[in-house]
């Protein structure tokens, strides 16, 4: 016999294992109808003592002593065994009790005295001719509404039927008739007894992989995919539950915004499937550490925390060794930003906006890893939520406006060219400093707006000026890193010079030495399209330390405007001149063009003349100014334009 053959034997006879989730749903089931049949006959004998009490008192219904007793005590015992089982699943429900050993025995006692009842009592119907009709309620009772493991319902019902055959035989030898629906009756509640269990199992069964499914499903929807703990959503609907609770002090609740520092070189070395095992890593670490708090991972190499206050740092600690310890030769390290809140109406999500306006507060202070948001970082926070609320209706109002400020030829002195300038006037806030929208709307991923915007207002202007036979100026447009990732820049500026009629010569593009990166092969490609199209393109703010001189290798560019730092504190300053000498020079040999910002002084004019700089800019030529003063000053000869 195959060992398929003898499995679905050992199935169909029940011995097969059942997995705990199938045991306990069996349980449950069992109890269940342990309580509908206990009631059923708690109900029947209470109605079957008081009958025969009533028949007793009635002389003419009396009975022998012996009989009255007799069947007394009988459905004493079945009252009994059915209260017991009708106990226990009471218990059982109301989890007082969940020992499904203690049921097993319940129902077993149940069983053996309700057949023993059955048995006993149909006897005595046959005696005076009468059908078993109590035996068959009994086992009905105990085997089609309780679920039993078919090998013992075939013998425990079988042995039942033979012993009540071989006591009627015995008394009068049965009929032919008798024994044929004895047999029937013996056989239809066998069928119906398995198929009940087998039912039962395939319910079971079905239950369980429901049951599997929905807490997969679950756990997704709790859970973040990459590492496993918490995601965002859980995170915000368990805080906000902490935080509503009577007992919980508010006062001593802290929200931390993790921030891994250098985690992109780590992805970029290694790749993102090693990147990804180490955020694992540190996700199990933080809930090692902060086991009595909720955590959650925010977005990429970021984690928040909600916990009490009490040895934060001593904690923090421990996650930041782990990372300075770690198995690699990238230099990582942690900061992190804190919210208190002040009352239960604070929402975890601002909370945690809070807490990582903190963290980014110092990701370029070295000496800093821990910050907690202050009432300063309250008003910062405000303006950044205005400028992003606000910003298409700014656009929308004209609220933002183009000033244009010009750029010298050092050798004829005279406008070769202009820079585009934002400057938003806010009916509410007043005069926004370009500082605080620019960084917020390219933190925010919202700058490809305002730089579309003034692009749109430079050919307006354009367009004007070539209405009015003016001589057109050169205009550069600053552009951001965040451009290229969400708009296509370079069919941006075709579509609109296109659409206007506008020359490419007219328009350069600059784009801030912090933007470019070594390994960033889209910018490489994006800029060298522009290149190839036959714009100008701009290094802007060279010198301000975000980047270095490698990304001069990487990128072609026709000017180098060089940061106005280097003309702080100029006079008497040997160190800027030799610098500035030397930056020329290297421009000069890489085959750009040398602007300089910031000029506002003769000797610092003089002097970047004379060392070769080709274009000049500072508030010593003008100041940025809005488009009526910029054409006035020509128009009066004050600009005087190559």
């Amino acid at each position: 016999m195959s060992h398929a053959t003898i499995e679905k034997i050992k199935n169909f006879f029940g011995f097969e294992k059942h997995s705990s989730y199938v045991n306990n749903y069996f349980e449950n089931s069992n109890i269940r109808s342990s309580l509908y049949v206990s009631s059923v006959v708690i109900i029947l004998e209470l109605f079957m003592i008081l009958s025969i009490f009533i028949r007793q008192i009635n002389p003419e219904t009396s009975r022998s002593i012996s009989w009255f007793v007799s069947h007394l005590l009988c459905y004493i015992l079945l009252l009994y065994s059915a209260l017991l089982l009708f106990i226990h699943s009471i218990r059982y429900l109301k989890k007082i009790n969940k020992s499904q050993r203690t049921g097993q025995i319940a129902r077993l006692i149940f069983a053996v005295i309700a057949i023993s009842f059955g048995v006993y009592i149909s006897f005595l119907d046959y005696k005076k001719g009468e059908q078993f009709i109590n035996l068959m309620t009994m086992t009905l009772f105990v085997f089609c509404f309780i679920t039993w493991r078919p090998a013992f319902t075939i013998i425990f019902l079988s042995t039942s039927y033979l012993v009540f055959y071989i006591m009627c035989n015995f008394v009068s030898p049965a009929t032919y008739a008798t024994k044929v629906n004895l047999t029937i009756v013996l056989i239809s509640i066998l069928m119906s007894a398995i198929n009940t269990y087998h039912q039962k199992i395939n319910e079971a069964k079905k239950s369980e992989e429901l049951e599997h499914a929905h807490n997969i499903l679950f756990k997704l929807s709790i859970s973040d995919e990459i590492t496993g703990i918490a995601n965002m959503h859980y995170f915000r609907s368990q805080a906000l539950l902490k935080m509503e609770e009577k007992e919980t002090d508010i006062s001593k609740l802290i929200f931390l915004f993790l921030d891994i520092e250098n985690f992109k070189n780590f992805n970029e070395k290694y790749n993102y499937w090693e990147g990804n095992n180490f955020l694992k890593s540190f996700a199990e670490k933080i809930e090692e550490v902060f086991y009595d708090s909720i955590s959650a991972h925010f977005s990429n190499d970021n984690f928040v925390i909600l916990t009490n206050d009490s040895e934060v740092q001593e904690r923090l600690e421990v996650l930041r060794n782990f990372i300075i310890n770690s198995e690699t030769d990238i230099r990582m390290g942690l900061k992190v930003g804190a919210y208190k809140p002040k009352n239960r109406e604070i929402l975890p999500v601002i909370a945690c906006d809070y807490a990582r306006y903190a963290c980014y507060s110092i990701k370029k202070h070295y000496d800093k890893n821990f910050c907690e948001y202050n009432d300063q970082m309250l008003n910062d926070f405000h303006k950044k939520q205005y400028i992003i609320n606000n910003i298409d209706n700014a656009l929308r109002n004209k609220y933002i406006k183009v000033y244009y400020q010009p750029v010298i030829n050092s050798n004829t002195g005279k406008i070769c060219g202009s820079e585009a300038l934002a400057r938003w006037d806010d009916p509410e806030l007043g005069f926004l400093s370009p500082a605080d929208f620019i960084r917020t709307l390219e933190e925010y991923h919202q700058i490809h707006k305002l730089d579309m915007y003034i692009l749109d207002k430079v050919c307006e202007d354009i367009i004007e000026a070539q209405k009015k036979d003016s001589k057109v100026i050169p205009v550069s447009i600053n552009f951001s890193r965040v451009d290229f990732d969400y708009i296509n820049l370079l069919d941006e500026i075709e579509k609109r010079l296109t659409a206007n009629n506008i020359q490419k010569e007219w328009i350069h593009i600059e784009i801030t030495e912090s933007a470019l990166c070594e390994n960033d092969g889209k910018l490489q490609t994006e800029i060298r399209r522009l290149r190839d199209s036959g714009y100008a393109l701009w290094l802007d703010d060279f010198g301000a330390g975000y980047s270095s001189l490698n990304s001069l290798k990487e990128y072609d560019f026709d000017v180098m405007k060089i940061d106005m730092r280097f003309l702080t504190n100029f006079e008497g300053n040997v160190k800027a001149r030799q610098i500035l000498k030397n930056v020329v020079n290297l421009a000069n040999e890489l085959g750009m063009k040398t602007l300089s910002e910031g000029v506002e002084t003769e000797e610092a004019k003089n002097f970047l003349i004379e060392i070769g700089c080709k274009h000049l800019q500072g508030f010593l030529f003008g100041k940025p100014m809005p488009k009526e003063e910029f054409t006035a000053k020509i128009k009066s000869g004050e600009f005087e334009v190559e």
